[in-house]
């Protein structure tokens, strides 16, 4: 027999396989650099364009991943994506598309034999690392630098920083300091360092080595000084300082040491702590941290305070798009046909970067939007993709287009009217889409494009916003949570309706959403059926199946679940379950419970709507939380959140404070408290592996893979792998150790131990937990704009947190009513189109919804004299009647007015150099709306009353109102032009005299009173008539100026009054018309 012994250089088993994927790796990675250079060579050597334009990020990742599938495809998008992000950062260029800027990647964890090895060869350098603790002689810009090694070392070996990416986007921004919060629950104090990954947050959680290095280097150097040279030749000049083995760094191969040591560092933290955890963190393109906002509210009990937040450019400068098409019409084309005119229209202007209004392909375009014999969704997406191609080229367009439009289309083309779409139908639609994604990065790039589609549909068409999976309006995971606190004080505000039925179905639907981790959809479509052992027979088990009926299938076939109420529920809550379902029971008169749970009184088998059960519960959440971007859909972010960390825990309490499960009053709300989590839930007590738990979690939220759970749903990971880092078993550290680490003497450190009330042989982590605030601005306090919760005594009694500021511009307010009409005359419903208006303008909903209710009663108020009926009518603030929906003449080409007047508000001045004045005027009354709201309400209901637009000038009939349009116009600056005109009676007092009374009662100047006998005041006024009188304004209003100037003066007026959140005379006036015409 021949001789079978292994050959040295002959590989075998795991090593051949590994060696034969490595050089796949190569091969392609080689391929990706070979078409850039010879394909890109301009874009390599920085000698481009910035920013890099749109369509050639998509044309280079057409180029470079043509042709090529699966895990091939896979490597050379990543080994892209790092090369752009280092081409980027090199020549500082930028780059807009972050859709595709995504690592695509694996759901298991980096564990092969290679990691073995070099988690042996890296733990020696460990032994190096707590054996030259102490920098010796170095001085200067060396010591420096050794130091900054040491803290990087110290980040990736024992702070678990895996990723290079994240290892350098926190060294990045380390030299700002750590943050942390003043006022945080508990004994506990958390110090964290957060950056902007991308789109994404990343929140990393020192461990207590690095820890005490981090407050080492800030007493030393000062955390600004850390230097800016590459991660990994400060780590590598640091361990070719200190390591006993000379040749484990190469000269010039420091980043492949880095990846090698990361390599170690991530399987050691795999076997210390729960692998599943700590990989989902380190992986490249993972975004699990929480948003900022909804941390800092967690572990403080506190909301953000009111932003005084400016529109992200002027007024003047907003674009005005043409009028939208509508949303009904016909149905019935061929949906090929339809995609086929669409493409024609794009192909006619192929080869032009940009187009304009000009452009043929444009007018094709338009003339689809606004033909008649095309579908809604046809005219729709026509309309948006003419706008889309002013900024994107023809490839980057179609590249969208291919993602979603067809099968869209396809599924809408027989909608007559897109308005009879909810949220829900919406949010399936895109699922499904997203569902038949044949890769991470293609369901990615699909989802970027769809909420860019879906936007312009909210914003420009007044639909619903809806929620799509993977990514939020800014292009990020909608990482938001409501916290236990916030959820308790937001049932308190749903208790407040006067409608107990109504209030009960509210309160049930955010219970389902928080405890349960239910759609939005899946809510509303529960039958009585669904909910098991409640009532009738009342079982100690009750549970609650989540399934399809003849109201709508669940989102995919993993939505179908069996949810344990006794367990996800508190006792009060599942009380109040079984009551709303003893009613239901009582309420129908058939005994088969096929009827919907929550409908409205005796509509059993009509779908409760979304106004009526979401929205509110909605607004209770925004204003508990003094957030207004939070949606329904949190609630089921915050499920997954908390049940991930409960389930995580070893013993309760060790990832999830008991501060941070209480109410305001310092109540335990959350179920089960104290409990061992998953032995609740599955009644198992023994070991069980994290992989499994988090397999429990995803079937409760009805997911495919714990991988998707982990990655979108998830928002507590950081601080849970943080949390476990400090129970890390470690040596017992000698006093001596421990002072060479901190860099104290012997003396420091005794003192520090005995202020701080430790013993001696303290632990590291002891000592890390009490080492107290980092000097020298090492620290920033990230909850310096954060305020205690103020409850409202009702939820009707006052604004909520959103509405309490006036908009910034009046200009801002015109165009959103402007829009508004716009969107009502073409279809929208005017909640919908409030809403999207909103969110396109930067307004706050009850503000927007507040301007439009008190402007639509005023412009139907009459002028003084003329009473209803009257041929010569004519409203207060115009020359005319107020205009009909379809009467608003806007400038298009030759004729119509640039602002005309709307039916919800004036017109403003036409000359637009006046603008700027008139932004003033308005900042003048804003400032004294937030110092005395109870004047500004005087001042300005006195000018609104007084308005008829027939007359330049304004007139009162009593001294006092006198005196406050004078008060009114100092605060705009206009006093030093107004004047005291008297109409003298034919016998009365002299000149004198009348100036010095009239002087002395409207407080002005003699100076400023004029006496006239040409028009004579009556017998009955012994001092004659007196009005205030404006002159022309000198500067910023142009040629008319006093025509321009009392426009101004009556447009800041309205607009102060529509949109100042507290209660005045309109709020009155429509609340008695409403109770008189019983509406």
């Amino acid at each position: 027999m021949g001789d079978t012994r292994a050959k040295n250089k002959t590989l075998h088993g795991d090593e051949r396989r590994e060696h034969e994927r490595a050089k796949l790796v190569q091969a392609e990675r080689d391929a990706v650099d070979r078409i850039l250079a010879e394909s890109f060579s301009g874009l390599v050597a920085g000698v481009w364009p910035n920013p890099i334009d749109e369509g050639m990020i998509a044309r280079i990742f057409d180029t470079v991943c043509a042709d090529v599938t699966g895990h091939a495809l896979r490597i050379r998008h990543n080994h892209l994506v790092r090369r752009l992000d280092e081409i980027a950062k090199k020549h500082s260029l930028e780059i807009p598309n972050r859709d595709f800027m995504t690592v695509v990647r694996m759901d298991t964890p980096p564990m092969t034999p290679r990691s073995f090895e070099h988690k042996s060869a890296y733990q020696e350098i460990e032994v190096d690392f707590w054996n030259s603790l102490d920098s010796g002689d170095l001085a200067g810009n060396e010591r420096l630098m050794h130091d900054a090694g040491r803290l990087i070392y110290s980040m990736i070996w024992f702070g678990g920083l895996c990723a290079q990416k994240r290892l350098n986007a926190i060294c990045e921004v380390i030299c700002h300091g750590v943050q942390t919060a003043k006022k945080q629950l508990g004994a506990r104090k958390f110090y964290w360092v957060e950056c902007d990954e991308g789109a994404a947050c990343t929140r990393w959680f020192p461990d207590p080595v690095t820890l005490c290095l981090l407050h080492r280097f800030n007493r030393e150097h000062g955390l600004k000084a850390f230097p800016s040279a590459p991660t990994d030749f400060l780590l590598a000049t640091f361990v070719k300082r200190i390591t006993s083995t000379k040749n484990v760094v190469s000269e010039d191969k420091h980043d492949r040491f880095l990846r090698n040591l990361m390599d170690a560092a991530s399987t050691v933290a795999s076997l210390d702590i729960m692998g599943i955890a700590g990989f989902v963190q380190n992986a490249t393109g993972v975004s699990a941290s929480m948003h900022p906002d909804a941390w800092i509210r967690l572990i403080t009990g506190q909301i953000p305070t009111i932003r005084h937040s400016k529109s992200p450019k002027p007024t003047s400068e907003l674009i005005k798009r043409e009028s939208p098409c509508p949303l009904y019409g016909l149905k019935g084309e061929n949906a090929n046909e339809a995609m086929e005119a669409i493409a024609q229209a794009l192909a006619l202007d192929k080869g032009v970067k940009r187009l304009s209004k000009k452009s043929l392909s444009y007018k094709a375009l338009m003339k689809i939007a606004s033909a008649n014999s095309f579908s809604p969704i046809v005219r729709v997406l026509a309309s948006w993709c003419a706008c889309l191609r002013f900024s994107v080229t023809d490839s980057s367009l179609q590249r969208y287009l291919s993602e979603f439009a067809e099968p869209l289309v396809a599924e809408l083309i027989d909608e007559e009217d897109l308005n009879d779409l909810d949220e829900d139908d919406w949010e399936g639609l895109y699922a499904q889409l997203l569902q038949a994604s044949s890769s991470i990065q293609q369901r990615a790039y699909r989802s970027g494009v769809l909420r860019r589609f879906h936007r312009d549909l909210v914003t420009q068409y007044g639909l619903p916003d809806t929620y799509i999976e993977g990514v939020s309006s800014n292009g990020q995971v909608d990482a938001e949570i409501l916290t236990p606190a916030e959820y308790v004080r937001a049932m308190s505000i749903l208790d407040d309706e006067p409608d107990r039925r109504l209030a009960e179905a509210r309160q049930i639907a955010l219970i389902f959403g928080y405890r349960c981790g239910l759609r939005r959809g899946e809510i509303r479509r529960l039958l009585l059926r669904d909910l098991q052992g409640l009532y009738d027979p009342a079982l100690a088990y009750p549970t609650l199946i989540v399934r399809g009926n003849r109201f709508g299938s669940t989102k995919t076939a993993n939505a179908n679940r069996v949810l344990p109420l006794w367990a996800l529920l508190t006792d009060a809550e599942l009380d109040l379950v079984r009551r709303w379902y003893r009613r239901r029971v009582l309420e129908q008169t058939s005994k088969k419970r096929n009827q919907l749970l929550l409908c409205e009184l005796h509509q059993p088998n009509f779908l409760m709507p979304p106004k009526a059960l979401i929205e509110p519960v909605q607004d209770a959440m925004r204003i508990a939380s003094g957030t207004p971007g939070l949606s329904f859909h949190n609630l089921r972010h915050s499920c997954a959140t908390f049940n991930a960390v409960r389930l995580m825990e070893s013993y309760p309490g060790e990832l999830f404070p008991v501060e941070w499960a209480c109410s305001d009053d310092g109540e335990i709300v959350m179920p089960h408290w104290g409990e061992n989590w998953y032995a609740v839930l599955c009644g198992e007590e023994q070991y069980v592996p994290a992989i499994d738990k988090l397999q429990y979690l995803s079937f409760l939220m009805g997911h495919a893979s714990p991988g998707q759970t982990t990655r979108v749903y998830t928002h507590l990971l950081d601080v849970a792998v943080g949390l476990m880092r400090w129970s890390v078993p470690m040596n017992a550290l000698s006093d001596s150790r421990q002072i060479e680490l901190l860099g104290f003497t012997r003396a420091n450190f005794d003192q520090l131990r005995k202020r701080r009330g430790l013993k001696e042989g303290s632990t590291l982590p002891q000592m890390a937990a009490v080492l107290g605030r980092f000097k020298k601005c090492g620290e920033v306090a990230a909850d310096k704009s954060f305020a205690e919760y103020q409850p409202l005594v009702s939820s009707a009694a006052g604004p909520k947190p959103e509405a309490q500021e006036m908009p910034e511009s009046p200009l801002l307010v015109y165009q959103a009513l402007d829009h508004i009409s716009q969107l009502i005359t073409n279809g929208a419903e005017l909640e919908n189109a409030v809403a999207g208006t909103a969110s396109l303008f930067g307004l706050s909903e009850p503000c927007l919804t507040r301007c439009h209710r008190r402007g639509e009663w005023l412009m139907d108020q009459y002028a003084r004299h003329f009473k209803e009926g009257h041929l010569g009518q004519r409203n207060a603030f115009t020359l005319g009647k107020r205009p009909s929906a379809h009467s608003i003449a806007h400038r298009v080409g030759v004729g119509g007015v640039a602002n005309p007047v709307q039916r919800t508000c004036p017109a403003p001045p036409k000359l637009t150099a006046s603008h700027p004045a008139v932004e003033k005027m308005y900042e003048n009354l804003v400032e004294l709306a937030r110092s005395d709201a109870k004047r500004f309400v005087a001042l300005v209901e006195n000018v609104v009353n007084a308005v008829q637009r027939s007359h330049t000038q304004l007139k009162f009939s009593s001294t006092e109102k006198k005196v406050l349009y004078l008060q009114f116009l100092k605060v705009i600056g206009f006093q030093k032009l107004a004047w005291v005109d008297v109409r003298a009676p034919e016998n009365g007092p002299d000149r004198q005299q009348m100036k010095t009374y009239w002087s002395k009662e409207l407080s002005l100047p003699e100076s400023r009173v004029r006496v006239r006998w040409d028009d004579p005041a009556g017998p009955r006024n012994a001092m004659g008539v007196a009005q205030i009188v404006v002159d022309q304004p000198t500067k910023g209003f142009g040629g008319r100026s006093l025509q321009h100037g009392m426009t101004a003066i009556r447009f800041v007026a309205f607009v102060a009054l529509i949109g100042f959140a507290g209660r005045v005379y309109v709020d009155d006036k429509i609340q008695k018309e409403r109770a008189i015409r019983g509406r």
